[in-house]
């Protein structure tokens, strides 16, 4: 049975790496946005992430070649504009950002094997970084906490072989 479900994984991903970067990037840019609204309102509320305000963070999923491009404008984060540069980039494969949302790898670690990559400000980046990762987990419902890790489990074995 273990064996059928890694194959499934391996075809369920194989074709997601085919399909995703043929599909439009809004969709997915307002449902990233929306959950970081959502799941971050106190953080937005207290003024953590003011220092995104008017600036452009692109976050690549490079094996799915998909790129998220969020703002930050009064207390909610926006979706940036395509045709202007990004000022900070971060970067890893599905895996390693699915790793670090549910808990399973911490980012420094991932940035240190290189990894988890930034670009641009740097200091956006690792401010980003350091905020997500400093983030109480605990304020995810525990279904969503558990089908985090079941799926960052399988992705980490799916993307190694």
């Amino acid at each position: 049975m273990l064996a059928v479900r890694q194959s499934i994984s391996r075809i369920g991903y194989r074709f997601g790496c085919k399909i995703l970067p043929l599909l439009p990037q809004w969709p997915g840019e307002v449902a990233f946005i929306k959950l970081l609204n959502r799941q971050l309102s106190e953080e937005l509320d207290d003024g953590l992430f003011d220092f995104l305000d008017e600036q452009i963070l692109e976050v690549t999923i490079t094996d799915l070649g998909i790129q998220l491009r969020v703002s930050k404008r009064g207390e909610h984060f926006v979706r940036a504009p395509a045709g202007v540069p990004a000022d900070s980039t971060i970067s890893a494969n599905s895996a390693d950002f699915l790793a670090i949302a549910s808990g399973r790898e911490d980012p420094d670690t991932l940035f240190f094997q290189r990894r988890l990559c930034l670009g641009g400000q740097t200091e956006i980046g690792l401010t980003v970084k350091n905020r997500l990762d400093a983030l109480d987990r605990s304020r995810i419902p525990q279904w969503a906490q558990r089908g985090l890790e079941v799926i960052a489990a399988e992705l980490a074995t799916v993307v190694a072989n």
